[in-house]
């Protein structure tokens, strides 16, 4: 697939992340390092949404130019900002 000029490789239209992606609208896509999130951000990460009371809801596992990307889905702009605002990345919106 050829994306905006670039090679990307996504993962089937199935399964519980795409369901996620098309339900939460509001996804922040996130490089990782060697395919993994390091200890330390995942925690974070999960305590960012335990603070919220809302559930980690993953989207798909993006390769795009030989780089990893993880997804986070959010149904609210708001928090999508505020999660990209802590750990970095870039705020999407899904093509529902």
């Amino acid at each position: 697939m050829v994306i905006d000029g670039r090679h990307m490789v996504r993962q089937p239209l199935s399964g519980k992340a795409v369901e996620n992606e098309q339900k939460y609208p509001y996804i922040v896509e996130l490089l990782v390092v060697d395919d993994e999130l390091d200890v330390e951000v995942s925690r974070r990460m999960m305590d960012f949404h335990r603070s919220r009371k809302i559930q980690a809801r993953y989207g798909r596992r993006i390769v795009r130019q030989g780089q990893i990307y993880f997804r986070w889905c959010f149904s609210e702009s708001d928090t999508a900002s505020a999660f990209k605002e802590q750990f970095g990345g870039e705020v999407l919106q899904s093509e529902r």
